[in-house]
């Protein structure tokens, strides 16, 4: 579930607004992404799961493996600073549990 809904294309954010000639991306902060509402259930569970005590390592380790991880880390490239957060705390919690990856 929270690869299907998570792993996807990126928008390139930077091919949208050359659309617009006036707009300045300096003068925003960060760009939002009009699908946060539905990934940051995702992202919420995830984080949950990783960080619960009751949590068995063992049997999660079948699903967060090397190239869970590594398709995580590839998230870093969207434009949202909402993304970013949940990913650093869900990977330090990945690191701190599963210390192998």
């Amino acid at each position: 579930m929270v690869a299907a809904n998570l792993f996807r294309a990126l928008p390139n954010l930077n091919h949208v607004f050359k659309v617009v000639d006036l707009y300045d991306q300096e003068d925003d902060e960060f760009c939002m992404d009009p699908s946060w509402p539905h990934l940051q259930i995702v992202y919420e569970f995830l984080l949950r799961f990783v960080a619960s005590p009751e949590t068995n390592a063992k049997l999660a380790k079948r699903y967060i493996d090397h190239s869970f991880v590594l398709r995580l880390l590839d998230l870093f490239d969207s434009e949202d600073q909402r993304e970013h957060k949940y990913l650093k705390t869900i990977l330090h919690r990945i690191y701190g549990k599963f210390m192998v990856h």
